[in-house]
This record gives C-alpha cells, structure tokens and sequence, in this order.
C-alpha cells in the first residue's frame, strides 16, 4: 500500500476529533505523541474518545460531506518528530479500515484504556457514567470531542451537543482524583482571551484555579489546543514537565508545538 506523505490543503472550520473519519491524520500524530509524553512521565492515561457518528447536518443531500475533515495527512519532513508513530498513522490514513479501533489496536499507547461508546443526546447521563466506571483507574483521562468544551450557543439537548464536552463531566473526572486533558478547536478570539475563558469556566465547575491548569498548543494546518486540569500537585508537575519534553524537543524545534505564554 503506498503511503500519502504529501500534505493536503483543506480548509478546517470544526474539529477533528473524533469520528472514524479523521483516524490518522496529523491531528491524531500531535495528540498521541503528547499521550506517549504523558505516560513517559510514569502516568497511566485513560482516553475518551467522544466518538460521534457523523451528523445529518453535516453532509450534503447526495451523502458526501460538507467539510473535507480528516484530510490533512502527516507532511514528510515531520515524520522525523517520531517515526514510528508517524508510520502507524499513516497506514491508518490509507487504509479501508481508518477508525478509532484501529488506532486502539495498532498499539500506540501501552496499557492505555479507551472508551469508545458514541456519545448519545438521549442517554448522555448512563453514557457519561459508564466512562467515569471504565476509566476509573487512570492518572490521566484524555476527553477527545469534535469541537471541545460546551459553548454558549449550543444546548445540552441540542443535536450538536454531542461535538463538546461538558464541564460537569470534567469536574466528575477531578473528583474522582483523576487528572483531565481537554481538546479543544481554537475560536477566533485572541488566544489569551480564548484560553482565560476556558480556563474561568473551568475553574468555575472544577475549583482548580485558572493559573494551575496547563495548555499547550499544535499550529500546524489547523490550531489543536490541549488544556490540562490536574488533579493534585504530583500529577501537575508530571504533565508539566511532559509539555515541557515536547515544546523543548523536536516537535517544539520544528513548530508543531508550543507553550502559550
């Protein structure tokens, strides 16, 4: 099977988490890296993939969709940032199986446990609970939605509430003494007003203050934000120093990531 190494254009306007769709792509090669520095730092990660089944509103009437998400392919010259994820990756990409399995089965994380049950309107409440019961005994819980945290303008019942996180869910992890790394598709705000208000709304539902909650960000093709929400002193130092490994190392040397100040 040849191997797409060329980076496709495509405008990007939601996220790209996560739908079997996007598996593969450089979304997934910056995500997973960061899950691999986490676990590097001796913690144990736990991953929600906040699986949606793609939305009616999401496609034309001839079935095809709207936003060619999932398209941006890893370019050649970032593979060196870690090779053999990046070929992993990129198998899935191309092949007839690209799904959130088979990122599960090819082995990336070590000892890492998934929760890929689709996220349901109805039964968002069971739904919530049984990931909270399956990821219990993780340092870490990785909360992957398409779009991020719940916005304003989108209703808890609303059909595209299954594209966010709710902060309630985030402050069920914390309570549970379990730390929260959060995706989350950048706004157009400027990124200080952009992340102190995630981060108010969060300390808000979590009672960690904003200046404990860690971010770090991923530029390329379309801005991926990550932010960190730990749950004791410990575990703040382990993904800080994680960050840190990856701002400071290649991905940091060659822009795929960085610290915002």
């Amino acid at each position: 099977m040849r191997v797409r190494l060329a980076l496709q254009h495509t405008l990007n306007k939601d996220g790209d988490s996560m739908q079997d769709r996007y598996a593969g792509d450089i979304g997934d090669y910056g995500k997973m890296a960061l899950l691999k520095a986490l676990q590097a730092q001796g913690m144990s990660v736990g991953v929600n993939w906040y699986k949606v089944e793609a939305l009616d509103i999401e496609k034309k009437s001839d079935g095809s969709f709207k936003q060619e998400d999932g398209k941006y392919s890893i370019p050649g010259e970032l593979c060196q940032c870690d090779r053999e994820l990046a070929c992993k990756l990129l198998e899935i990409s191309e092949s007839d199986d690209r799904s959130v399995e088979a990122l599960e089965k090819a082995g990336i994380l070590s000892g890492a446990i998934y929760y890929s049950e689709p996220v349901s309107v109805s039964d968002r409440t069971e739904w919530h609970k049984r990931a909270l019961k399956k990821l219990k005994h993780t340092n870490i819980v990785f909360v992957d939605p398409d779009n991020g945290m719940l916005v304003k303008s989108v209703g808890k019942k609303s059909v595209r509430s299954v594209k966010y996180t709710f902060y309630e869910e985030v402050r069920d992890y914390i309570e549970q003494k379990q730390s929260v790394l959060i995706y989350n598709h950048r706004c157009r705000k400027p990124e200080n007003v952009y992340f102190h208000d995630i981060c108010e709304r969060l300390e808000k539902s979590t009672g960690v203050t904003e200046e404990k909650i860690l971010k770090i960000t991923f530029p390329k093709c379309s801005v991926r934000d990550y932010l960190a929400i730990p749950a004791s002193e410990d575990h703040a130092k382990k993904i800080r120093d994680a960050f840190v490994s990856m701002e400071q190392g290649i991905w940091g040397e060659l822009g795929v990531c960085r610290i915002p100040e």
